[in-house]
């Protein structure tokens, strides 16, 4: 490497401010420079300006795996160590880290605890560390988070839309994690959750089928056959007002009814469906809220109903 290109590329903190001071000074050029030397008092102010500013990340993550170890940090101050990892290791780098200094250990221990912050805080961290990761998917397969995760679905609404998302970071578009959810019953757990009563955690559960779906067209047949068309269909009701989970199910039916087995359901006239569609269309009008689910509305009845008028569907 040349004199030169030795200049442009600074090893260390004096070499980037001498490359900063460089640059400026050719910024300034063609004018006549008053570049002058720095006093090494101001060098030294600087230097430590700059220091100041760095922060040893792993020094960090270890100070707050320490307060999550003991046993005598208080709630606050367990949230408060988990949300500082969480932060830190959305960079994947800095998640591949953590897992290498042995930072998985407080992972099962924080699920378990008996403090609903803590669950829903260890669980937002291990959605982070799985997202697009499958350094971290694989170490958590392997801590068998998978069953817990899907045990707090059950707890209390914060913590079971956190678990929720976390299972999703694990599963999606990883094929060892969805074959681990499929051999514990996840898809049968994830239809459970469509009656839930909670209406976020429904529509996560809804949105999760509906793209697996997308994903693994083979896993369409065991989610229709575990009862999913029925469930959606009931959360299919007319409603003045913008309903996230009427179009977040309407578009879920719209990727099932790709099988004809899930048009066959949809035709029993128990449900009496297409009336219902047909009665969300009016209902509506031409807001422009409600343009997806007027479109999901239209490709149902025609995928559906097409042969035949509401009444003679519904009879």
């Amino acid at each position: 490497m040349s004199d030169d290109q030795a200049r442009r590329h600074p090893r260390d903190l004096q070499g980037l401010l001498r490359f900063a001071m460089d640059a400026t000074r050719a910024e300034d050029a063609p004018h006549p420079s008053n570049f002058q030397q720095m006093d090494p008092e101001r060098r030294r102010f600087l230097e430590e300006a700059i220091r100041s500013l760095t922060i040893d990340v792993v020094e960090q993550i270890q100070k707050a795996m320490n307060i999550l170890i003991e046993g005598d940090a208080t709630v606050e101050e367990q949230v408060q160590a988990l949300e500082t990892v969480t932060d830190f290791i959305e960079n994947i780098d800095t998640a591949n880290d953590f897992y290498k200094i042995g930072g998985f250990c407080v992972l099962m221990p924080g699920l378990e605890s008996t403090h609903a912050e803590v669950r829903q805080g260890t669980a937002e961290l291990i959605g982070e560390l799985a997202q697009n990761n499958p350094f971290c998917q694989q170490h958590l397969l392997e801590l068998n988070i998978l069953p817990k995760l899907i045990e707090l679905l059950t707890d209390e609404p914060n913590v079971a839309n956190t678990a929720l998302h976390a299972i999703s970071c694990m599963i999606r578009n990883y094929e060892a994690g969805l074959k681990a959810f499929l051999e514990i019953g996840g898809i049968e757990c994830l239809i459970g959750v469509l009656e839930s009563g909670q209406e976020k955690l429904t529509i996560k559960a809804a949105f999760l089928l509906s793209s697996l779906c997308i994903e693994d067209p083979k896993l369409r047949d065991d989610i229709i056959k575990f009862g999913a068309v029925e469930r959606l269909i009931r959360h299919v009701v007319p409603r003045v007002e913008y309903d996230t989970l009427v179009e977040t199910a309407l578009s879920a039916l719209y990727v099932l009814t790709e099988s004809k087995e899930a048009i066959s359901q949809c035709q029993d006239p128990k449900f009496r469906f297409c009336s219902t569609l047909e009665e969300l269309k009016r209902v509506c009008g031409d807001k422009d809220e409600f343009q997806e689910c007027i479109g999901y509305s239209d490709g149902l009845i025609k995928r559906c109903f097409s042969a035949s008028t509401p009444e003679e569907t519904d009879r």
